[in-house]
């Protein structure tokens, strides 16, 4: 019997060690993923209306003219829940946080990637649509449209 139980226990113990953090970034592991605190210079799309859109506005301005600066922008799902999306530009490219973990029906990962350029277009999803392009293997991210 004593037997039996060590073996359970083992098992447990092993099935337990296997579990992989994966992208989970900054995450120890075990710990739950921290609430979203909002920040007064977060730029909030919640279901195409956006708040904070002049700090947007100061950003691409600083990336057009070679400025440092970074920006965090929240998009909130249907359901509620925030996607965080960090941008930091460093004078020559852009370094993207995509952060999915708290979407209670997401993919649940951090994505990073980093792109070259930031690309404006007009009247094609949204009346001002940006992304960020040329970022090698990755695809291109569309940072906000409204």
């Amino acid at each position: 019997m004593k037997k039996l139980i060590a073996a359970i226990l083992l098992l447990v113990l092993l099935a337990g060690g296997c579990d992989e953090p994966g992208d989970q970034a900054g995450m120890e592991v075990g710990k739950p993923v921290e609430d979203y605190e909002p920040n007064e210079t977060d730029i909030v799309d919640t279901h195409g209306n956006v708040e904070n859109l002049e700090r947007f506005g100061d950003f691409y301005e600083n990336v057009q003219n070679g400025k440092k600066d970074n920006i965090r922008i929240v998009f909130y799902t249907e359901e509620g829940d925030p996607i965080l999306h960090d941008i930091r530009f460093d004078g020559k490219v852009f370094k993207s946080v995509m952060d999915t973990r708290r979407d209670k029906f997401g993919d649940g990962k951090v994505q990073n990637f980093t792109c070259k350029n930031i690309e404006y277009t007009n009247g094609e999803m949204a009346d001002n649509v940006y992304r960020l392009i040329d970022c090698g293997n990755d695809p291109e991210a569309i940072i906000l449209w409204y």
